[in-house]
């Protein structure tokens, strides 16, 4: 399971679970949190080259029947795109000024084995690329796989009437994988060797397999379209950024944490956690746990995640309440990304 999907199946989980409660003894706040990148890039980075080594040159990339692209036209038009989806994705960034884009014809010209992973480049060459270009990180796509795949399927169903309905279905599937390489020129450092891969499909209908087929987005602009994603996507691990997210409170239960809840719905957070506090060490069991959630939440806005990692503990472990353990992954999860990406690099 990747990290980006594990995260968010928490944060899933958690809103789900707290959504039947929220109308009861809980409301809902919205909170910024920092997620930072996956990869450093070296401090006052703010141009980036990209290199596409793989480029064949054909002469014919505008060539758009459906069955008649060859394997280096659709290579070239999926490159073009998944450089558009890293340059749109890097541009995002705050601290990025410039990105440049160089295409160096395929090094292997004398054969269309396109399953082939070139060798890294030369500390000289990203040395001249990057003096060239006045580049701060050099990143290159040095490998490159495009497929795709028709089928058809037949869909049963029962219309308002009672009549059997057959829908005929159109599938088309994108499958890319891509290694690019990242440089940092002035240290002759390796950043990282990384594959990324995805499959992106479409569906349509028809009233017959032919006709479901024939719906179905034209080869090149499904190509485009799935390298452009992949792009983007890949770049992403490069730029931090803060997300908005929804986060609970508990506000009955106790008086005072109804009071507390009218400070919190005016913002008056620190007000209500000098609440909190007290109720935290309270002799209700219940009560305490319900506070604490609430110091713990308090401390996560203010970005003090250890401290909301303690609160969120010390409520799970008065009361076991399945919200709260949900809570406490979500804690543990945004720790780790923080320690792995950002706490050990200062």
């Amino acid at each position: 399971m990747s990290m980006r999907f594990r995260y968010y199946l928490y944060l899933f989980v958690f809103c789900g679970i707290i959504s039947l409660n929220s109308c009861i003894t809980t409301s809902i706040v919205p909170i910024r949190v920092y997620n930072p990148s996956e990869v450093k890039f070296p401090d006052s980075t703010y141009h980036i080259t990209l290199v596409n080594r793989l480029y064949f040159p054909t002469g014919n990339e505008s060539y758009i029947e459906r069955d008649s692209i060859d394997s280096l036209v659709i290579n070239n038009i999926a490159q073009k795109n998944l450089f558009k989806g890293v340059e749109d994705a890097l541009y995002s960034s705050e601290l990025i000024d410039k990105v440049t884009i160089v295409q160096k014809t395929r090094e292997d010209k004398n054969t269309l084995n396109f399953d082939i992973e070139l060798e890294p480049l030369n500390w000289d060459t990203i040395g001249a690329i990057s003096d060239r270009n006045r580049s701060d990180v050099v990143i290159s796509l040095d490998g490159l796989i495009v497929k795709h795949f028709y089928s058809t399927k037949v869909v049963f169903d029962i219309d308002l009437y009672n009549s059997n309905l057959f829908y005929k279905i159109g599938i088309l599937k994108v499958y890319l994988s891509a290694l690019f390489r990242v440089y940092d020129p002035e240290k002759k450092h390796l950043i990282e060797k990384y594959h990324y891969s995805d499959t992106i499909f479409w569906e349509s209908e028809g009233k017959t397999l032919h006709s479901a087929l024939r719906n179905l987005p034209l080869k090149k602009n499904a190509v485009s379209e799935a390298a452009y994603w992949s792009g983007l996507y890949y770049a992403e691990r490069f730029i931090s950024h803060w997300e908005e997210v929804d986060r609970f409170y508990f506000i009955r239960g106790h008086p005072d944490l109804k009071e507390a809840a009218i400070l919190a719905k005016e913002e008056k957070w620190l007000d209500a956690a000098k609440i909190w506090k007290v109720l935290a060490y309270g002799p209700d069991n219940e009560i305490a746990s319900s506070a604490a959630l609430n110091m713990a939440l308090v401390s996560e806005m203010n970005d003090n995640l250890d401290a909301a990692l303690n609160w969120a503990k010390k409520s799970y472990s008065l009361n076991k309440k399945e919200s709260v353990e949900q809570y406490l992954k979500v804690l543990v999860e945004r720790i780790r990304l923080y320690k792995k990406y950002v706490w050990t690099e200062e």
